[in-house]
């Protein structure tokens, strides 16, 4: 099953689609474009006005890839945060890919709970626990071609504002 379609039979994407999840008052940058709440996904999922997605290969303006360069490290956190709650939490690897819709979400949630009490103990998973990477070794994500129009506007506010941050923040 493709990740999108796994995306829009959640609770969350429900929750995100009707406006009650990053839902947050949105910013204007220095040209007045909104600039809103919104996780970061992979090439995998739809852009949509609360996911942003990178921008597709081709011929991409030096904005675009820069766009797509920082998308990519904040993508790379993810999957890395990610690994290491499969890591160090092994039901993740487990029940994760074989989901029961009513208790996944209670398993994530105590994993991450007990996770952060790790971390606001000061302790840390052993060196020695190997972080899982993806599930199927054989894996090769899927590219949604789902584009939402006000995503899309979203992305290019985006774009446009981390262009023109860099710029400002070069010496004259």
């Amino acid at each position: 099953m493709p990740i999108s379609r796994l995306l829009k039979c959640s609770g969350f994407y429900k929750h995100c689609d009707g406006g009650h999840r990053l839902n947050g008052n949105p910013r204007k940058n220095s040209e007045g474009a909104e600039i809103r709440e919104y996780i970061v996904g992979g090439a995998g999922y739809p852009l949509l006005p609360w996911l942003i997605t990178p921008c597709e290969n081709g011929d991409l303006s030096s904005a675009v890839s820069d766009f797509n360069a920082i998308h990519k490290a904040a993508w790379s956190l993810s999957v890395k945060a990610f690994s290491q709650l499969k890591g160090g939490w092994r039901i993740l690897n487990k029940v994760m890919w074989r989901p029961d819709k009513h208790k996944l979400p209670s398993i994530i949630l105590v994993c991450v709970l007990l996770h952060n009490i790790m971390i606001d103990s000061s302790d840390n998973l052993c060196p020695d626990v190997a972080l899982s990477g993806h599930h199927d070794s054989g894996y090769v994500e899927q590219c949604c071609k789902q584009l939402d129009p006000q995503g899309r506007t979203i992305r290019e506010n985006l774009v446009k504002h981390l262009h023109l941050s860099k710029h400002k923040a070069l010496p004259n």
